[in-house]
């Protein structure tokens, strides 16, 4: 039975471990842009279990972000070799999240990640979502139909200040959206009590 990354010290073993395996494989430096609940958990926002670590994208010069299609050859080997050596699931490393870059992410997400770095040996950078940002990618995961549970009650959880809901709307009705779209967002912000922000949201 594969384990859940189970708290913040476990999931910083399993990314030295990564990084590890990627030294071992001589792979060239890697930079990853990681948000979810692994990231809440490595900045102590929330401290509930993950099954994985959600990678959004691959940092280049500069701080340019590019959607991971596909991992490196050596990344994806040093992934499946962390999870026989640690006993996780073979996607605990994923980019799933990463299609959330076709929204553009919100303004000055990388700058606030880099207070947030950690190196995990010669081969190896993460930077972790700020809480701000966090915040705003929580708000719109919870618009899903489906698996907004979850994301939901991170939210709760996490107690967002006015501010950083101010951050989230900003981002999310920078887009073109529709009168359903505003209708559920305003319904959660109902729900989260922020009557006046679902107000904004429908004028």
């Amino acid at each position: 039975m594969r384990k859940d990354l189970g708290s913040k010290k476990e999931i910083d073993q399993a990314l030295i471990e990564l990084g590890r395996q990627l030294a071992r494989l001589d792979s060239s430096e890697v930079r990853i842009l990681c948000g979810g609940a692994s990231a809440l958990c490595m900045l102590e926002i929330l401290s509930r279990s993950t099954m994985d670590v959600d990678a959004l994208a691959i940092l280049g010069k500069g701080g340019a972000l590019s959607k991971i299609r596909r991992f490196p050859k050596e990344l994806q080997m040093a992934i499946q070799r962390t999870a026989t050596t640690l006993g996780l699931d073979e996607d605990w490393f994923n980019a799933s999240a990463t299609e959330l870059l076709r929204f553009g992410l919100p303004k000055g997400v990388v700058s606030r990640s880099t207070r947030h770095r950690k190196k995990y040996g010669p081969c190896l950078t993460v930077q972790f979502l700020d809480r701000l940002d966090q915040v705003a990618l929580k708000l719109f995961a919870s618009m899903d139909p489906v698996k907004f549970r979850r994301h939901l009650e991170d939210l709760v959880a996490m107690k967002p200040k006015g501010k950083e809901i101010d951050h989230a709307l900003n981002w999310m009705l920078g887009w073109k959206t529709s009168p359903a779209f505003r209708k559920r967002l305003a319904y959660i912000l109902t729900g989260l009590d922020f009557p006046n922000h679902a107000k904004k949201v429908l004028d």
